[in-house]
């Protein structure tokens, strides 16, 4: 049992002890679940740097603006009503913490994907396209010749059920080394959207998704990169919550694909 843990725990890659430089992220969504990430990266990096190391260099991409029913559910203040999502978080970070993150009030594309260098992508988006798109674009290299490996953070949730996987673009079998969250739900490569409509209204978009979802999963995906970054190593590969229950449990990795050895 004990060699089975052992051979089921990754251990960080170098750019995640952050001892060389800032951890480059692309937060992608500024919504329910981006918002409320963003406030935790803000803690990561600070509680990063308080320990000696590099912090976080964090650019968060959406091209929604903030409105009157995001006030409740999301991570936004009434002054910031009309504000573009991206740039209201950011500024306002930069503002009181001296960071210098950045908002681009666009969505991704191939254009935009090409002007982001990321150690790590997290998608924060209540689509299924987005999160394909990401996928195609960062699983392959730059440029012909060089191959950089780009980590990454997914989180999706519905009414009071989430989840959040930490993996790798290009890992798409559960015995790679860091399973992606395509690896979890292979089914979302394929499968169609739900209509999914904006909120006119706090009460619509709270019967939508449950007012607390949205920080309990942003929390825990959070604390996947805090366990990295802090203990060297990682021995979930997500986790799973059920707010109606009450039910959290951690999703393990498999021993690696003997032929990675």
């Amino acid at each position: 049992m004990t060699t089975m843990i052992e051979k089921a725990t990754r251990t960080a890659p170098r750019l995640f002890q952050n001892h060389d430089r800032p951890l480059r992220v692309l937060l992608i969504g500024a919504g329910g679940n981006g918002s409320e990430c963003f406030d935790g990266l803000l803690r990561l990096h600070t509680a990063l740097t308080a320990l000696g190391g590099k912090g976080l260099l964090v650019t968060v991409m959406d091209d929604d603006e903030v409105s009157p029913s995001n006030i409740v559910r999301q991570r936004f203040w009434p002054h910031e009503v009309g504000t573009n999502k991206a740039i209201a978080l950011t500024h306002r970070a930069n503002t009181m913490l001296g960071t210098n993150w950045q908002g681009v009030p666009f969505r991704l594309t191939e254009q935009t994907r090409l002007a982001e260098h990321p150690d790590l992508v997290i998608t924060a988006v209540d689509n299924l396209q987005a999160r394909r798109m990401a996928n195609d674009l960062f699983s392959k290299p730059r440029h012909a010749n060089i191959h950089s490996e780009v980590y990454w953070l997914d989180m999706g949730c519905d009414k009071d059920k989430a989840q959040a996987v930490f993996g790798r673009f290009g890992d798409d079998k559960l015995t790679d080394e860091w399973p992606s969250v395509m690896a979890h739900f292979p089914d979302l490569a394929i499968r169609e959207d739900d209509e999914n409509a904006p909120s006119c209204s706090a009460a619509e978009s709270l019967a939508r998704q449950d007012l607390m979802v949205n920080g309990a999963i942003a929390n825990a995906a959070v604390n996947i990169l805090w366990k990295l970054m802090r203990e060297g190593k990682l021995a979930f590969n997500g986790v799973m919550l059920d707010l109606s229950s009450g039910y959290s449990q951690g999703m393990k990795f498999l021993p690696l694909n003997s032929t990675q050895h």
